[in-house]
């Protein structure tokens, strides 16, 4: 079988995780990762992010339902591997805060992340500027730790302006250890 030969822009959270998946879908392949900058030195080695959809008027709603399960089950897969700590994979419990009412109907997330409610009075209370909130947890991701987690991932070499790793038909899945719940880990989002 011939090797399949890729190429990736940026080596940033979203070049490498595509090399990632890329690299899991495709028996044999050789992938160049091109990038000018690598990590620590990319725009993603300063930024942590939640995973938090955003609903975009041009997309048809099914398919941002679907980006968003299949994104939440890999990190949440990450979050309950041996390889979390490693990472920078957590899960993260908060509150989502409203100074208006948002549009009644239910996020399409809703069902995608753990534990969506609706916050009790109690809790809004705690915010007196706001009129309605939501409470559930999600995924977090350290960039510092995730991008280097990545690169060992594809096996590739750190600090190359292009980089280039291979496969040679192996695809090793890892098995998620027992999930448990993170306590100490609350954050607050304020919608505008």
């Amino acid at each position: 079988m011939d090797t399949t030969r890729v190429a990736v822009i940026g080596a940033g959270v979203v070049g490498l995780s595509t090399a990632v998946c890329i690299s899991e879908s495709i028996p044999q392949y050789s992938i160049d990762v091109i990038s000018d900058k690598f990590t620590p030195d990319t725009t993603s080695d300063v930024a942590a992010g939640m995973l938090m959809p955003h609903a975009y008027p041009d997309t048809p709603v099914h398919l941002q339902k679907q980006w968003f399960q299949e994104t939440f089950d890999r990190l949440f897969a990450i979050a309950n591997s041996s390889e979390a700590v490693e990472a920078g994979i957590q899960l993260v419990s908060g509150w989502q805060i409203y100074r208006s009412m948002p549009p009644p109907e239910r996020p399409f997330w809703a069902d995608t992340v753990l534990g969506f409610r609706k916050m009790t009075e109690a809790e809004l209370k705690k915010f007196p500027q706001h009129v309605f909130g939501q409470a559930f947890t999600t995924m977090k991701c350290e960039s510092l730790s995730y991008l280097p987690w990545l690169e060992k991932s594809c096996h590739m070499p750190f600090g190359k302006r292009t980089s280039t790793f291979e496969s040679r038909g192996r695809n090793p899945k890892k098995q998620p250890s027992k999930w448990k719940q993170q306590q100490d880990n609350l954050l607050f989002w304020v919608e505008p």
